[in-house]
C-alpha cells in the first residue's frame, strides 16, 4: 500500500514537472513579450504603458476597429516589423521578428518566428470584443 501511495506520488510529481507547456504558445508569447505595455488582457493597460510617449491601444478592438474584420496581415507586419504606420509617431514597440528568429536560431525544436506571431494573432482573435 505504501509503495503504491508513493509511486502514485511520484508520478504526480513528475506529472508537474513536465515540459509540455499548460499554456498555448500564442497566449505565452503575448503574456512574455507582449503584455509589459498592452497588458495582462490586451487593453493597454500593462505596467509600463504610462511611461510610453504613445497611447498603448486595445488589441481587443482591433476587429471593432476594421469593420468587423480582424487585420490579420497589418497586425503581423506591425508585429514583424515590416510595417511601420506614419501615424504612430515613432516606433516605441520592438520589433519581435528578428527576435523571434534568433530564438528559433538559438533554441533547439523553437518555432518559426512566423508560427510564434500567426499564434499570438491567433490569441489575440479570441480576445475580440
Amino acid at each position: 500500500m505504501k509503495l503504491h501511495i508513493g509511486i502514485s506520488l511520484f508520478a504526480a510529481v513528475l506529472a508537474g514537472c513536465s515540459s509540455t507547456p499548460t499554456q498555448p504558445l500564442g497566449e505565452r508569447t503575448f503574456q512574455t513579450h507582449c503584455a509589459s505595455c498592452h497588458g495582462p488582457m490586451a487593453e493597454g493597460d500593462g505596467p509600463t504603458a504610462a511611461t510610453l510617449t504613445v497611447p498603448v491601444p486595445n488589441l481587443r478592438t482591433l476587429r471593432q476597429r476594421n469593420g468587423g474584420e480582424f487585420p490579420t496581415e497589418a497586425v503581423a507586419s506591425y508585429i514583424d516589423g515590416r510595417s511601420f504606420p506614419a501615424a504612430h509617431g515613432t516606433r516605441e514597440m520592438p520589433v519581435w521578428g528578428p527576435v523571434f528568429g534568433a530564438t528559433q536560431r538559438l533554441v533547439p525544436d523553437a518555432e518559426s518566428a512566423e508560427q510564434r506571431i500567426a499564434d499570438v494573432i491567433a490569441y489575440l482573435r479570441e480576445l475580440q470584443y
